[in-house]
């Protein structure tokens, strides 16, 4: 559910908090450990290499955190016009396999089946390159870590207005969510999605927006190195090579993009220049 106003106090106050909730919300139990997920070597000295079996898990784990820190929607067809602007304060909760063993080893501490994240958004209507075109930028944390992810997205409303119409309102979207804010993975989420909505008025005070629409997730992941002893001290073991050889990767193979669909539908409820939405979305 999301609340936003176009007021440049409470936008702000806003901004401030989630950058106050992202330097505080460190190490925490929903931080990536992925050494728990690799194991510790099997033989002292050698390299800790997955097999794959352990791919198939990361490669599910990060499956199903890309779909968490995807760039949010939360918005119907129509643009804010070339004059508009509008700030957004948004939560969310994504629910999760957190009985699966990749969730209990690769996350610290997953103790419920739904990962809530907060974001904040500012969105502009501009003229160019076309009419009816919007741009927007933000940032998503997710809650009990120090992960984070920076967000940006292009809107082109292809047909709006025309409230008087039986045709619906149509646009098309691109977005980008990069996660920020933790090590052992460098994850890039890329989003398509084709938006239909209708809007109309409510007493002649309020309108409401109800929207749905089909979006395309593809997930980039690409291993970092990651310290499968991270309790021994690999200077102290000098000139000894067992702690250095205990660092891995997980190859390219279990890291190639990965492809999901979402269906979303929505509302939005629009008072003066306040508004507020909500959301339901289902990724196969």
């Amino acid at each position: 559910m999301r609340l936003y106003t176009s007021r440049g106090l409470v936008a702000l106050l806003a901004l401030g908090a989630f950058v106050g909730f992202a330097q505080s919300a460190r190490a925490d139990r929903n931080d990536l450990t992925l050494e728990r997920l690799l194991g510790p070597p099997k033989t002292p000295g050698a390299f800790n290499d997955p097999d794959l079996a352990t791919q198939t898990e990361y490669r599910s784990l990060m499956s199903e955190l890309g779909v968490v820190m995807a760039p949010t929607l939360l918005s119907p067809a129509d643009s804010l016009g070339w004059s508009g602007f509008q700030f957004d304060l948004a939560s969310s909760f994504t629910q999760i396999s957190n009985q699966s063993d990749y969730w209990k080893k690769g996350v610290a501490d997953v103790s419920s089946s739904w990962l809530s994240t907060v974001s904040v958004l500012a969105r502009k209507g501009i003229w160019a390159p076309l009419p009816s075109f919007e741009i927007g930028a933000g940032g998503t944390a997710l809650t009990d870590s120090g992960i984070f992810a920076l967000q940006a997205y292009a809107k082109l409303a292809l047909h709006e207005g025309y409230h008087g119409w039986a045709m619906p309102s149509m646009a098309l979207r691109a977005a980008v969510s990069r996660l920020v804010g933790t090590t052992q993975v460098d994850m890039t989420v890329i989003s398509t999605d084709a938006t239909l909505s209708k809007s109309f008025g409510l007493g002649g005070t309020m309108r409401l927006d109800p929207y749905l629409g089909a979006n395309l997730l593809v997930t980039i992941v690409r291993s970092q190195v990651i310290d499968t002893t991270p309790n021994i001290d690999a200077y102290k073991q000098y000139p000894s090579t067992v702690d250095l050889n205990s660092n891995t990767t997980f190859p390219d193979a279990a890291g190639d993009n990965i492809l999901r669909w979402r269906m979303f539908a929505g509302f939005r409820l629009v008072y003066s220049v306040v508004s507020l939405s909500a959301e339901f979305s289902y990724a196969f």
